[in-house]
């Protein structure tokens, strides 16, 4: 059994806290976009165009309520054109003591890692979120996960 002293005890849970007020600060300022992210895509990808209050009136008088979206059409453009000049990652030496074979081989394995990690999935649904949301990212992850040494 492991002996734990109260200090680290403590410390532990200090930390517990300061992270959890991090979050909640960092979720509070991120609310906004989350949410017109939220109410872009409802409009771009699922078509829904119309406000509640206004829709259901006129669904009450029997009055049509079209919606032609084109939104996708557009939004399809602009994610083509980022696949067909996406970015690539290049490895440059920097320095005197840096070896241009080296970055050779470096720039080698990133592109060999993108290639067996299906990475151009990730960066097409990256560039979907960005133009239909507003914000797309990828992180690169290691699997199975690292251990802590």
């Amino acid at each position: 059994m492991a002996v734990v002293d109260r200090d680290s005890a403590a410390e532990g849970e200090d930390f517990i806290v300061e992270v959890r007020e991090k979050f909640e600060r960092a979720a509070e300022k991120e609310q906004d976009n989350r949410t017109r992210a939220e109410g872009d895509i409802r409009f771009a990808r699922l078509g829904e165009q119309w406000p509640d209050k206004l829709k259901k009136q006129r669904e009450d008088d029997l009055r049509p309520v079209l919606t032609i979206n084109r939104m996708p059409t557009f939004i399809r453009q602009v994610v083509n054109e980022a696949r067909q000049n996406r970015p690539a990652i290049t490895v440059v030496p920097a320095d005197s003591g840096a070896d241009v074979e080296t970055a050779e081989i470096m720039s080698g394995l990133i592109r060999n890692i993108e290639v067996s990690s299906d990475a151009d999935v990730a960066y097409d649904t990256a560039a979907d979120c960005a133009v239909s949301g507003g914000s797309g990212n990828q992180k690169p992850m290691l699997w199975p996960p690292a251990t802590p040494r």
